[in-house]
């Protein structure tokens, strides 16, 4: 099949770099409306909330510019299970593992999803794993173990359930993985649907339906007074619903629009090194060889893997969905 995707350029590598670096200190301001006694469901609703009027205002603007793209009822159910996968229950579980963990072993098992998406494509898309790629996969969560035994004397004070037989660590560790998987499962799948829709269009959708569900799972608890929190909480989610969720959200979609999932997941690599740096100069996190030595075995790792796949494939092929010649939508 002939390939249709126009070749890559500048602005989707930099649309991607932007996009890492913003949702990486994502957890810095997460970690500062902790110690203000929020909890993740409310945060998350707080900034769900706060996001929404900007992606309700972009379909708006669509509709008026007359540049909203019917969407097939494939693309709806696409759309719908994505955006549960990433902005709800990615979000969801990341936020869980932030109350366990520090925040630069967060972010660098959240950018483990470039080794999760070549994992997927194995798995459900018939692509193959080279050996070069199975050994910068094994360097990345080596590099992870080292950061996880370096962190086992810190502690955030938050204790896991009674039901979890793991330690804090652990638990967090696991719940942060869980959150890097329903994000790889975005950026694997994402790709053909965007290119129909338009990166605009998917991602107000896929905001919207995330909305709607973290508003259900709240509702059911049933305990609306828990709105009622310090003026900086929302302060914070202000800042993460808008500079850490709507730009780069809407820069990630038009960065795998452009270049295509597979340079957009390896460009993300770039952002750890901000969170570590951020982590230790604002939330006072410790930041010692181990961790220095664990983040460039784990970037090293990634960026090779980039150069593999860069030799190996081209982007517009990255999901094995059939793709669609279209104008930039940004």
């Amino acid at each position: 099949m002939e390939n249709t995707q126009p070749p890559p350029n500048s602005n989707g590598y930099l649309l991607a770099l932007g996009a890492a670096a913003l949702f990486s200190v994502k957890a810095i301001f997460i970690k500062l409306a902790y110690r203000h006694g929020v909890d993740v469901e409310t945060f998350i609703l707080l900034r769900m909330a706060l996001a929404l009027p900007f992606y309700l205002a972009i379909l708006m603007l669509l509709k008026r510019q007359q540049a909203w793209r019917p969407v097939s009822r494939r693309n709806l159910l696409l759309t719908i299970a994505l955006g549960l996968c990433s902005y709800y229950l990615a979000s969801f579980l990341d936020l869980q593992g932030l109350r366990y963990i520090s925040a630069n072993f967060e972010r660098l098992i959240i950018y483990l999803y470039p080794t999760l998406v070549l994992f997927l494509g194995w798995c459900f898309l018939g692509k193959k794993i080279s050996v070069p790629q199975l050994l910068c996969i094994v360097g990345a969560y080596a590099g992870i173990l080292l950061i996880y035994w370096q962190d086992q004397n810190f502690s955030t004070g938050a204790l896991p359930p009674t039901w979890v037989n793991l330690d804090a660590i652990s638990w967090g560790a696991l719940l942060t993985f869980g959150s890097a998987l329903s994000f790889s499962i975005y950026v694997a799948f994402s790709e053909g649907v965007i290119r129909q829709l338009g990166s605009r269009q998917f991602t107000a959708l896929a905001m919207i339906v995330a909305s709607a569900a973290i508003t259900l799972h709240f509702a059911v608890q049933a305990d609306w007074s828990r709105l009622h929190q310090p003026w900086p909480v929302y302060g914070y989610a202000l800042t993460v619903a808008f500079l850490c969720t709507v730009l780069p959200s809407l820069m990630m979609s038009a960065a795998i629009q452009q270049i295509g999932s597979a340079s957009t997941g390896a460009i993300g690599t770039s952002g750890p090194v901000i969170t570590l740096i951020a982590a230790a100069l604002v939330l006072g996190e410790p930041f010692t060889a181990y961790h220095f030595a664990g983040m460039a075995i784990i970037l090293g790792s990634l960026l090779a893997m980039k150069k593999v796949n860069g030799l190996k494939t081209v982007p517009a092929t990255t999901t094995g969905m059939p793709q669609k010649p279209e104008a930039q939508s940004r």
